[in-house]
């Protein structure tokens, strides 16, 4: 297979107003072992949507001449150590473009080949040139250090006081040694792209806090306490809602329906201001609490939901045990229509049980931030925006982050990120805002980039307006609000979108539909027991009829005989 894939932008007029319509050509060539495209390619990929909607990646050994014939800039990305093939090489100096190498090989390009670069474990404090700020972040990385002639210098390496360069500039060139993009030092090159590309920032930073995990067993005056008060400090604040709750001990499952002390609050909470998202049908898979479990991805087994949780899943194998590449798509393909088919179902039932509670929801968050690639390609058929982290690993679920800014990545399939960035009350902590306030000044290193955070309302209200005095102490902040994103959710019967501000509703339902979507079992078990219940009820049916057509036969050989 060659892994030169173009994503192109068809629906601009939903983007973001951050991302501007005239956009470079960006070629991403990167050097890895991998078959497969790698995370850290999907991570490099999701920062630089922001600045181009014509982003092509493709591995080293598929470059061919026509490849970067066409590009405005080129990102050479490194992930191991090798030898840049030659018409690599070639194709990019013949570009004659802007290049941004990053991690490993990059002298072996011309515009790079005089810098002197040196490895260096144990890198945790950073010094950026921009802001005049020093960083310490709390996992150690291994990065590669810098030193040349006439070199504009963006981020350093502090040790022992002393500052060595680390991402760098020559002429239109730059070369950042953060080679591990899934590592939270990443945000120094995010913030250089804005340079690379030479895009002026907007000013200030966007951000939203989200009232996370509510669902049918949440306590609808804490709900209700916690929304008011962020809605009447003038927060528009995000209602992550689960329809069904699903107890781990009992089983008992509850509908939101069954809540109405609930559903009110939510729909007076909406009617101020909030916005819904619909965080999955659920929230758990297998016998997990709702809330606890996961929803999208099979956790025991590490791999995407391709059954019902009452059924045993086949092992997933990877594309190494296949010959050939059309042997891989062959087994694969029955397995993701199974993945798209309960997907699909899980995500048109939340939409409908929430439009049915008059509710309307305007965007998706994936349960614990976890999906297959393959899976975002589905819930694209529904949803424009997807909010908190993106799952950049088809293969093993921690493998997760987000992009500091608003992005659109291609694993998206044209949906937005609205990324979760600062993290929330950790009541297991002794001072929760005080880690809050520490990832939120990793942000604000970023030009534009966005602030987000979310709440559990059983906490109550006493950090509530410690969240709220903490976002809004940054200069030039503002709060997002979802409504005026000209956002869609849509299923084949339904469709919600706004109109400055206001929803705008399509349901092609008849009423008895939305009343059976909301009470349709979807469960192995519960469907086993209504299956049982129907054929008890008919079987009842045809006796009680059977009895009355006896009677009615007896009735007439009575008058018979009288008469």
């Amino acid at each position: 297979m060659r892994y030169k894939i173009w994503f192109f932008s068809l629906l601009l007029l939903l983007l973001p107003s951050t991302v501007h319509a005239a956009t470079p050509t960006v070629a991403i060539v990167y050097s890895s072992t991998s078959i497969e495209i790698p995370p850290e390619v999907y991570k490099l990929e999701a920062l630089v949507s922001r600045f181009s909607n014509e982003i092509m990646m493709v591995r080293d050994i598929d470059v061919d001449t026509e490849t970067l014939a066409q590009v405005d800039s080129v990102l050479y990305y490194g992930l191991s150590t090798t030898s840049i093939p030659d018409i690599v090489r070639e194709e990019i100096e013949a570009a004659d473009v802007p290049v941004y190498a990053i991690g490993h090989n990059a002298t072996q390009l011309t515009m790079f080949a005089q810098l002197d670069m040196s490895r260096v474990a144990g890198a945790s404090q950073f010094y950026q040139s921009r802001t005049d700020e020093t960083v310490t972040f709390p996992l150690a990385d291994v990065i590669t250090t810098v030193e040349g002639d006439a070199l504009s210098v963006h981020a350093s390496l502090m040790r022992n006081g002393k500052a060595t360069a680390v991402i760098v500039q020559t002429g239109p060139h730059f070369y950042a040694g953060i080679d591990n993009l899934l590592s939270p030092s990443s945000i120094l090159l995010a913030d250089t792209l804005f340079d690379f590309f030479s895009v002026e920032a907007n000013d200030g930073h966007t951000g939203y806090l989200r009232l996370e995990d509510i669902n049918p067993s949440s306590d609808p005056a804490l709900v209700e306490a916690v929304g008011n008060r962020l809605l009447d400090r003038g927060v528009p604040i995000l209602l992550a809602v689960i329809p069904v709750y699903t107890d781990e001990e009992s089983g008992q499952r509850i509908q939101l329906s069954d809540r109405k002390e609930l559903v009110d609050v939510l729909r007076q909470l909406e009617a101020r201001g909030a916005s819904v998202l619909a965080h999955g049908y659920t929230h758990q898979y297998r016998s997990s609490e709702t809330g606890e479990g996961f929803e999208f991805w099979d956790v025991e087994n590490n791999q995407p939901v391709f059954v019902p949780s009452t059924e045993n899943p086949p092992q997933l194998l990877g594309r190494e045990a296949f010959p050939s590449e059309e042997a891989y798509l062959t087994y694969l393909e029955p397995l993701l229509e199974d993945e798209a088919n309960y997907i699909r179902t899980k995500l048109t039932r939340s939409i409908h049980e929430l439009v049915s509670l008059g509710l309307h929801p305007l965007g998706f968050e994936a349960p614990h931030y976890t999906m297959s690639h393959s899976g975002y390609a589905v819930t694209a058929e529904q949803f424009t925006n997807v909010f908190g982290q993106v799952q950049w690993s088809n293969t093993n679920w921690q493998v997760m982050g987000s992009t500091p800014y608003v992005s659109r990545p291609a694993l998206l399939n044209g949906m937005t990120l609205y990324p979760e960035t600062i993290g929330y009350v950790r009541t297991d902590i002794q001072r929760p805002i005080d880690e809050m306030r520490r990832a939120m000044n990793e942000m604000l290193l970023v030009r534009e980039s966005v602030l987000g955070a979310f709440y559990h309302p059983y906490i109550g209200m006493e950090y509530v307006d410690d969240v709220v005095d903490l976002m809004e102490s940054v200069p030039g902040f503002k709060w997002l609000d979802l409504r005026a994103q000209n956002e869609r959710v849509m299923t084949e019967d339904v469709s919600i979108r706004t109109n400055d501000a206001r929803f705008i509703l399509q349901d092609e339902r008849n009423f008895f539909m939305k009343q059976f979507h909301t009470f349709l079992p979807t469960s192995f078990f519960e469907r086993m027991l209504m299956g049982l219940a129907l054929i008890t009820f008919f079987a009842v049916m045809a006796f009680l009829t059977y009895t009355l057509y006896l009677r009615s036969q007896r009735k007439q050989r009575l008058f018979k005989e009288r008469d």
